[in-house]
């Protein structure tokens, strides 16, 4: 076949996609300006329409580009900086994983990866986790069963009001968590020490004392809200012993519970808003974590 004549191969071809704004191109051999010329309108076309794109580029037995070629594609990279979301470079060679670093500074708003042959699937799940994010975004779903963390104190009472309002407006059951902490005493080694000093009928009687109390505060504590609980919402209130964030994420997963609420003192920064309950609870659990701060100035 001489020089001239058409490629009956083309070096760029399209793969068949049905993912959203995703583009699947496979490179083999070495590229040419010609090669371009006839791939670089169908790909103007799919950019125009999709507006955003992400890109699969599958190296297959790929041995780089001849000079125009290279330029050409320089040429479109950087006319088209804007228009790429996640760019993911499959192949087998060194170099082409240095290829895919080296394209990372010059992309305002995507991103790049290289992944090994093998892992090709890695590379599609990585291009279509965006899409797959903002899909569940678009599936806002209900809250079924609503949480609140209490300490009895005034912002669990101002957590309380919010929680309110929203059980109403789900018609989703609430329900009030109180965690005692446990007395046990521990040594320094981790063992309990009411194996060595403490009877313990003492400790579990000390236990349940704190309980019955926190039961009596949780009590008064609801009574003082029943002005906003009105009609249509069905409260519970529990008490538990125990580590307080290990406890509240066991009570919010053997419930199935989807949203927990938390009050806390306003103050600047997050990390100081969160405290060390909440954010290990919104660490550890897979519903949703709500902190409602209340202005000191508002009860002083």
């Amino acid at each position: 076949m001489s020089s001239t004549m058409k490629k009956e191969i083309p070096m760029l071809q399209f793969l068949p996609v049905s993912d959203g704004n995703i583009i699947a191109i496979r490179a083999s051999g070495k590229l040419t300006h010609e090669d371009y010329q006839q791939f670089l309108p169908l790909m103007e076309e799919q950019i125009a329409e999709l507006d955003k794109v992400s890109i699969l580029f599958e190296l297959d037995d790929f041995s780089g580009w001849e000079l125009d070629a290279a330029m050409d594609d320089l040429s479109f990279g950087m006319k088209h900086l804007s228009d790429f979301e996640r760019i993911a470079i499959v192949g087998d060679k060194a170099w082409e994983r240095w290829m895919a670093l080296l394209a990372k500074p010059f992309l305002s708003s995507g991103e790049v990866r290289y992944f090994n042959r093998e892992n090709l699937q890695d590379a599609w799940d990585w291009l279509r986790e965006k899409q797959e994010l903002e899909k569940a975004a678009e599936q806002i779903e209900p809250y079924n069963h609503i949480m609140v963390a209490v300490d009895f104190s005034l912002y669990s009472i101002h957590a309380c009001k919010r929680a309110i309002e929203l059980a109403k407006h789900y018609q989703a059951p609430l329900t009030l968590l109180n965690v005692v902490p446990d007395a046990t005493p521990y040594s320094y080694y981790g063992d309990s020490m009411d194996t060595y000093l403490i009877d313990p009928n003492v400790v579990e009687a000390n236990n349940q004392l704190h309980v019955d109390k926190a039961e009596e505060h949780m009590k008064a504590f609801v009574d003082g809200l029943k002005i906003d609980l009105g009609s249509g919402i069905a409260l519970e209130t529990k008490v538990m012993i125990g580590e307080a964030s290990t406890t509240i994420v066991s009570f919010l997963e053997a419930q199935n519970i989807d949203l927990v609420i938390f009050g806390a003192k306003k103050k600047k920064g997050l990390n100081k808003l969160l405290g060390s309950t909440p954010s290990y609870v919104q660490n550890h659990t897979r519903c949703e974590t709500l902190i409602v701060p209340l202005q000191e100035s508002v009860f002083e």
